[in-house]
C-alpha cells in the first residue's frame, strides 16, 4: 500500500516539472513540387521542416516509361522542384513471310519509322502487303507477309483453232482438258504441250493422228496370214488374192451372208475389218448313190396340195413296196444344194447337184435315190457323170472397151458382178449376157456388158441393207438364228437373184451388205425381233461399215395381228425410224408399203399404209408402192399362201422398186 503512494507522487511530479519547462518556437515550412515533363505540376504541397515527403503516383507518359525522379528526396528541408523523369520505349518490330519464317527483326524507338525488309518472294504467289498497316513505332508488332496465289488462263484448242475449253488454274496445279471427239478417219493422239504444274498462261492444241485398223482375212473359219494385216482410211490397197489348191478364188467378202465384194480398200471403210474369202470349185466332189440302190424314175414338179405353188417330189418306179412318202426316211446328201421334207418335197438351197435317198422304212435294205441338179429353173434329175463333171465356168465382165474382168462360177449358179463404170450422165440399168443371160442360173461361159440410161445420179457400188420380215428372208442371206421362209418348196423359184430385193439391188449395180430379214417379225411388240429395238436394228451394219441406203418393208404383221394397234405400230414405227437415224446418220431410207396381201384386210392395208406415208412425208423419205404391184382381187396369182410371194409376184414387187427409185435418179 505504501509503495502504491510513493509511485503516484512520483508521477504527479514529473507531469509538474513537464508543463513548467520553455516554449519551443515553430518550424519552417517548404513548398514541395512534383514536374511532368512537359511542365505540368503533377503535385503541389507545403511540408514543415522534417515532414516526409510523399510522391503521387508515378505519372505516364505515351510513348515512355517513367523511371524515377530526378531527385532524392525524404524529409523536408528546402523548397523543391522534383522532375519526373522518362525512358523512351523501344519496340520489336518482326516481319515474317507468311509461312512463319522470320525475315528482319530490329527494335526501334518509340515513334520512329517502321521501315519493312524488301517485298518478300514466294513461289507461285504475288506479294500484297502486309498483314498490319505500320508508320511509326508505337507497340510491338509481330507483321505477316500476305499473298495471293498466282491463277493462270490455260486454253484449249484444236487443231483447227476451234477452242474447246478455257479455265483459271492455279500455279503448279493440273489444268483438266476437255474430252475430245474422234473425227471420220482421225483419232485424237495427245496435246501439244504439258498441262500439268502450270506456272504461265498456256495455249494448247489437240494433236491428231489417222485412224489404223486390222484386217484379218479367213477361209471359212480358218484365219490366213497375209501380208496386210492394217489399214488406214487415207490408204487405198489393193487386196491380196490367195490360191487353194483344186478352186478359184471367188473373192473377199464383209461376211458368209454378205454379197459386199471387196477388191481394195480405200476411204470408205472405217473399223477393224474381217474378211472372208469365198470360192468355187474347180474339181467336182464326187457323188455316190447308196450301193444297190433303185433309181427313182424322174422329178415330177406337182401343184400343191393346197392348191397354189408346186412342189418337186421324186416319183417311184413300178415295184415299189410303197408309194406312200410317209413310208420312207428321207435324206439329202448336200443340206447346202437341196433339202427334202417328211413328204419328199424337194427344196432348192442353191445351184449344185446332191443325191436325194429315200429308205423305206419296213426294210431298210430298200432304198431309192436320185442324183438331182438344182438351179433357178428348177429341180431336174441327171446323171452321176454330170454331176461329177467339171461343173464351173467363165463369166466375163466387159467394164469398158479395154478392161474386163473375168469370174469363175458355178455351172447354174450365180455371179456376184464387179461395181460397173460410171458414165456421166447416165445411170447404170444392171448386166446383160451377150446372149441376153441373167446373172444367176449361168450354164455356160459367157459375157456381161453394162447397161445404161440417162439420168442423174447413179447408185452403182453403193450398198444396201434391207429390213424386213419373211416376205425378204432367204437362207444364207440372213444372220444366223433369224427365222426365214424362203426358199420355200412351192414358191416356184430357187435362187436368191429371183428374190424383190436382190432384183432391184442388180439393176442399180449395188451391194447387198446386210438382210436383216426376220421370219414373222413385226415393227411394234415386245418380241425379241421386234423391228424397232436397237439390238434388232444393230444388224443392218457389219462392223463400223454402214450400209449408203437402207430399204425397210416391215408392218405386214403388224396388220394381220389382233395383239398390235394401229397406234402402237405408228409409234413403234417412229421409233424405229428414230433408232436408225442415230446408228446410220447418213444412211438414205427408203419405205415400202404393204402389197394387198390376203392376210389382212383392205381397210387395216390401208390404215398401215397412211402411217407408213405420214413418217415417209415427215423425213422426206422415197417410198416403194408396193400397195399398187398387183389387184387384191388377183393376188392368188402373185402368192405361195397368205402372205408370201412366188415367182411372178417377187417379179412384181422388184419391178415396182425399180420403176418408183427410177424417179429419185432420173
Amino acid at each position: 500500500m505504501k509503495v502504491k503512494q510513493i509511485l503516484f507522487v512520483l508521477l504527479i511530479l514529473v507531469l509538474l516539472l513537464t508543463g513548467c519547462g520553455e516554449k519551443e518556437p515553430p518550424k519552417e515550412k517548404y513548398l514541395i513540387r512534383f514536374i511532368d515533363w512537359d511542365d505540368t505540376v503533377l503535385l503541389e504541397t507545403t511540408l514543415e521542416e522534417g515532414e516526409d515527403i510523399v510522391p503521387p503516383e508515378n505519372p505516364t507518359r505515351e510513348g515512355y516509361t517513367f523511371i524515377g525522379w530526378d531527385k532524392e528526396f525524404s524529409k523536408a528541408s528546402q523548397n523543391l522542384d522534383i522532375k519526373a523523369v522518362y525512358e523512351r520505349n523501344k519496340y520489336l518490330i518482326r516481319f515474317y513471310d507468311g509461312s512463319g519464317n522470320l525475315i528482319k527483326q530490329e527494335e526501334i524507338l518509340h515513334g520512329e519509322q517502321i521501315t519493312p525488309p524488301n517485298d518478300p518472294v514466294k513461289e507461285g504467289y504475288v506479294f500484297v502487303g502486309w498483314d498490319k498497316q505500320f508508320d511509326t513505332a508505337i507497340s510491338n508488332l509481330d507483321i505477316n507477309a500476305q499473298f495471293e496465289r498466282l491463277s493462270y488462263k490455260v486454253r484449249f484448242f484444236d487443231d483447227k483453232g476451234n477452242l474447246l475449253k478455257e479455265q483459271q488454274v492455279f500455279h503448279g496445279e493440273n489444268a483438266t482438258p476437255p474430252m475430245v471427239n474422234d473425227r471420220d478417219i482421225e483419232e485424237f493422239s495427245h496435246w501439244d504441250k504439258s498441262y500439268e504444274n502450270v506456272k504461265e498462261d498456256l495455249d494448247i492444241i489437240a494433236v491428231f493422228k489417222e485412224k489404223e485398223y486390222s484386217i484379218e482375212f479367213y477361209d471359212g473359219n480358218t484365219k490366213l496370214f497375209l501380208d496386210i494385216t492394217k489399214y488406214k482410211p487415207s490408204e487405198e490397197i489393193t487386196l491380196p488374192i490367195p490360191t487353194k489348191e483344186g478352186y478359184a478364188f471367188a473373192g473377199w467378202f464383209l461376211s458368209d451372208i454378205s454379197l459386199f465384194e471387196v477388191t481394195k480398200i480405200d476411204s470408205s471403210f472405217r473399223g477393224n475389218i474381217k474378211l472372208y474369202s469365198r470360192w468355187i470349185s474347180t474339181t467336182s466332189e464326187q457323188l455316190t448313190v447308196p450301193e444297190g440302190g433303185i433309181e427313182f424314175t424322174q422329178i415330177v414338179k406337182k401343184p400343191h396340195s393346197s392348191g397354189t405353188g408346186f412342189v418337186y417330189q421324186p416319183e417311184f418306179p413300178a415295184g415299189a413296196p410303197s408309194t406312200s412318202v410317209l413310208q420312207y426316211d428321207w435324206a439329202s446328201s448336200n443340206t447346202k444344194v437341196a433339202t427334202i421334207s417328211s413328204y419328199s418335197s424337194i427344196s432348192i438351197v442353191s445351184a449344185g447337184y446332191a443325191v436325194i435317198i429315200g429308205t423305206y422304212k419296213a426294210n431298210p435294205s430298200v432304198i431309192y435315190y436320185c442324183v438331182i441338179k438344182t438351179s433357178a429353173d428348177g429341180v431336174f434329175k441327171t446323171t452321176l457323170e454330170e454331176a461329177n463333171a467339171p461343173n464351173y465356168v467363165t463369166v466375163t465382165f466387159k467394164l469398158s472397151d479395154t478392161e474386163t474382168i473375168e469370174k469363175v462360177v458355178q455351172k447354174g449358179g450365180f455371179v456376184i458382178p464387179p461395181t460397173p463404170k460410171e458414165k456421166a450422165g447416165y445411170v447404170f440399168t444392171g448386166w446383160v449376157g451377150e446372149k441376153g443371160e441373167d446373172i444367176y442360173n449361168i450354164i455356160q461361159d459367157t459375157t456381161f456388158i453394162p447397161t445404161y440410161q440417162a439420168g442423174s445420179k447413179s447408185y452403182a457400188g453403193k450398198t444396201v441393207s434391207i429390213l424386213g420380215d419373211s416376205i425378204s428372208t432367204y437362207l444364207g442371206y440372213i444372220p444366223s438364228g433369224f427365222a426365214y421362209f424362203y426358199p420355200y418348196p412351192t414358191a416356184d423359184f430357187g435362187d436368191v437373184n429371183q428374190t424383190w430385193w436382190m432384183q432391184f439391188i442388180n439393176h442399180y449395180g449395188m451391194k447387198l451388205l446386210v438382210n436383216n430379214s426376220w421370219s414373222g417379225s413385226a415393227v411394234a411388240g415386245t418380241a425379241t425381233s421386234a423391228a424397232h429395238k436397237m439390238s434388232r436394228l444393230e444388224y443392218l451394219n457389219i462392223g463400223q461399215i454402214k450400209p449408203d441406203v437402207i430399204v425397210i418393208f416391215m408392218g405386214a404383221n403388224d396388220a394381220a395381228s389382233p395383239y398390235i394397234t394401229l397406234n402402237q405400230f405408228d409409234e413403234a414405227y417412229g421409233t424405229m425410224l428414230n433408232n436408225i437415224k442415230q446408228l446410220c446418220p447418213n444412211s438414205e431410207i427408203i419405205l415400202c408399203k404393204l402389197p394387198p396381201l390376203k392376210m389382212y384386210e383392205e381397210n387395216n392395208q390401208s390404215s398401215y399404209n397412211q402411217v407408213i406415208d405420214k413418217y415417209a412425208k415427215m423425213y422426206n423419205l422415197t417410198v416403194f408402192n408396193f400397195d399398187q404391184a398387183f389387184n387384191r382381187n388377183e393376188n392368188s396369182n402373185y402368192l405361195v399362201d397368205s402372205a408370201h410371194p412366188n415367182k411372178e409376184g417377187m417379179n412384181l414387187l422388184a419391178q415396182k422398186a425399180i420403176t418408183d427409185f427410177w424417179n429419185v435418179v432420173k
